[in-house]
């Protein structure tokens, strides 16, 4: 995805939420999430409800895991994408569900309401961090099978404005 293209609504994943406490310094963390929250506001980022109950399901919420339950009355979007969009990332690439993960996968649900968001006539972008397939396909394989545009959560931020840690990062195993 070119962060030069005119997004009109970025679907956020829970691998991105996650990465941005790791690549935003604490002490510019508060505005981040103030000005992502203004986007929410503005109709320009879209959560599924899946992706709000993993995040608030962390034992000890950070910010990014207080952040997405706390923007979730200011959503302009459905939290629910329609049965056909959940039945068409199903027909495509059933295997995005990992089976392995306790409850349930919100990866299905935030390609669905990509799928949903951009019938609506917008321009969407996932945001996402799962890139590498693994016992299941990456979110990214599965945009790549639905034509659904996805880019990192640097990417992101990037495009926002946000500043980012000026150290070199560490990588997750």
């Amino acid at each position: 995805m070119n962060p030069d293209d005119d997004v009109g609504v970025w679907i956020i994943d829970s691998s991105a939420l996650i990465k941005a406490k790791k690549i935003v310094s604490v002490s510019n963390q508060w505005d981040a999430f103030k000005q992502l929250e203004q986007m929410v506001v503005d109709g320009r980022i879209a959560l599924p409800r899946q992706v709000i109950k993993e995040m608030s399901d962390i034992a000890h919420p950070d910010l990014p895991g207080a952040w997405a339950p706390g923007v979730r009355a200011n959503l302009k979007h459905t939290l629910d994408a329609g049965y056909e969009h959940i039945a068409r990332v199903m027909s495509v690439a059933p295997d995005v569900v990992d089976v392995n993960k306790p409850g349930e996968d919100a990866d299905p649900w935030v390609l669905a309401l990509a799928l949903h968001v951009k019938g609506e006539g917008h321009t969407v972008c996932i945001v996402t961090e799962d890139i590498v397939d693994k016992t299941s396909i990456s979110i990214a394989t599965a945009c790549g099978r639905l034509a659904l545009d996805y880019c990192g959560i640097r990417t992101f931020l990037g495009y926002c404005g946000i500043t980012l840690l000026k150290v070199k990062e560490q990588e997750d195993p």
